[in-house]
């Protein structure tokens, strides 16, 4: 007879005070009641270093902070925000929570997590309201807009010999700058 196993459900409140008590020995994020490991590879660090320092910054703040989303407390690799924001709560001693109409840009760049990125990391940020969320890959970027409850509405994939659009900044960047090789 197989037994079924209870998985915990964790919750923010859980979540910080274990995160802020060191009782993770790993980096790690919460996304929808489940701590996920947080794994940087050589390509992973490499794209995210060409992407944010591709990003225009005029008037914005690039960061990789935690992006508290609803009930969860994803990583994403970076994200971009108007630079006068003002944060509408702290939570926790040492997180903040964003107006999504001051978050322009979130970005997530996966290797071994792109499904989870594509499908369950696009419907976090949808919900959260974030107006453009993008997932770097090694052979595209997929762009998703008109954020929903449920997701995103659209998703448009940008190959290499493409320029994808930087809305926030009215200009756009070639995918090629953007993926690392290898």
């Amino acid at each position: 007879m197989t037994q079924a196993t209870l998985a915990y459900h964790w919750t923010q409140e859980d979540f910080l005070r274990a995160w802020e008590a060191g009782a993770f020995r790993h980096r790690v994020e919460l996304v929808n009641g489940e701590v996920w490991p947080v794994v940087i590879g050589a390509w992973h660090g490499k794209t995210v270093g060409r992407v944010t320092r591709a990003l225009p910054g005029d008037g914005v703040e690039v960061t990789a902070a935690t992006l508290p989303s609803g009930d969860s407390l994803p990583d994403p690799d970076c994200w971009v925000q108007r630079g006068d924001a003002k944060p509408l709560r702290s939570l926790g001693s040492k997180l903040e929570v964003w107006d999504p109409a001051d978050v322009h840009l979130v970005v997530e760049v996966s290797d071994d997590t792109m499904l989870h990125d594509l499908q369950i990391k696009a419907r976090l940020y949808g919900k959260a309201g974030y107006p453009v969320y993008w997932v770097v890959t090694k052979e595209a970027i997929y762009e998703h807009t008109e954020p929903y409850p449920g997701g995103y509405h659209n998703r448009r994939e940008y190959t290499p010999g493409e320029r994808i659009p930087v809305r926030y900044a009215e200009s756009d960047l070639a995918v090629t700058d953007l993926i690392a090789l290898g």
